[in-house]
């Protein structure tokens, strides 16, 4: 009997739990062992059939694995890759899913020994709960998985990485890591700090006790933070601080544009900008829910109220099935 490929997933958060229920499509082949420094998420995802077996001790968890799939708040993934570095598995493919790839491939580079091979990977989602209780199978079907492989990367091993990413349900993506953060600081990282600093206007507003009260769901979606704390975020925003402070000053230069808009007061102006955009959200809106960046001729018959939420997440009519792969 072939023995069976082990992956060890560190981190057993929401993503951590789905990819370990997305594997178990695979239990004739993989056997998934999960470590978290959270006893509770450890236990809760053993009893959520997440993973086979959990093991308290990280160096315990990976010292035998093939694969190690990482999902860490990026604060966390440096220390970590120092404390398992010299006991690895030689062969074994390690890949992590934060959202910033130039700093971690550069940690990866200085700690990890050449008998391993790293390739940085990030999913790209859109989830209603950040709650591990939300984990579930098919948080991946059909999602871009962004791998970013460095220049000397080999070649089997990033073939490896795809099988992976692909055995979760997702899409490899391949980018250059200084691309992938690139565009990631313009559609994730100055969304968090604009919906921060939003945030903080509204909160330090004299007002507030009352603006509070009539804050809708505009507001909720405006300043929606998908990290769990204050150092998750600023790790992120900091790791990728050159690429954000450029996309911030062009939104300060856009949103300048904007504001002369409004104080001209031409309505049929302002009403044309806000239709170019509303264009491009529900073509963008069709093309998550989707699963497919093709250009879709329906995409301006989107609604453009709440459901479009609740269609993106995964909850409307525009919900693809699972797609299951045979690779792993």
């Amino acid at each position: 009997m072939t023995e069976k490929m082990q992956v060890t997933i560190v981190g057993l958060g929401l993503l951590g739990a789905s990819a370990g229920l997305a594997l178990h499509r695979y239990a004739d082949r993989v056997t998934v062992v999960g470590h978290d420094r959270n006893p509770g998420l450890a236990a809760a995802a053993k009893r959520a059939g997440a993973v086979d077996s959990t093991d308290w001790n990280l160096i315990g968890a990976v010292s035998r694995a093939d694969r190690v799939l990482f999902a860490l708040p990026l604060n966390e993934l440096r220390s970590t890759l120092s404390a398992i570095a010299q006991d690895l598995k030689p062969g074994c493919v390690l890949m992590d899913m934060s959202d910033v790839k130039t700093q971690v491939m550069a940690w990866a580079a200085e700690l990890l020994p050449s008998t391993v091979h790293f390739v940085g990977g990030h999913p790209i989602l859109v989830v209603e709960s950040l709650e591990p209780a939300a984990a579930r199978a098919d948080l991946f079907s059909g999602k871009l998985f962004c791998l970013t492989p460095s220049t000397n990367a080999v070649a089997e091993a990033v073939h490896l990485a795809a099988d992976l990413a692909e055995s979760l349900g997702a899409k490899p993506f391949f980018l250059d890591p200084l691309e992938h953060d690139g565009m990631i600081a313009g559609v994730e990282h100055l969304p968090q700090m604009v919906a921060g600093a939003l945030l903080d206007l509204a909160a330090q507003s004299p007002g507030w006790q009352d603006m509070r009260k009539v804050a809708g769901s505009q507001f909720y979606s405006s300043t929606l933070i998908t990290s769990g704390d204050g150092h998750t975020v600023a790790g992120s925003l900091l790791a990728n601080r050159e690429q954000t402070l450029r996309s911030a000053d062009a939104l300060i230069e856009k949103l300048a544009v904007w504001r002369d808009l409004l104080a001209g007061g031409d309505e049929e102006a302002l009403a044309k900008q806000f239709d170019v955009v509303l264009a491009e959200g529900r073509k963008w809106v069709s093309a998550q829910t989707r699963g497919s960046w093709e250009e879709d001729p329906a995409a301006s018959e989107l609604p453009t109220a709440g459901s479009v939420y609740r269609d993106l997440i995964g909850f409307g009519k525009w919900r693809k099935s699972p797609e299951r792969t045979k690779r792993t």
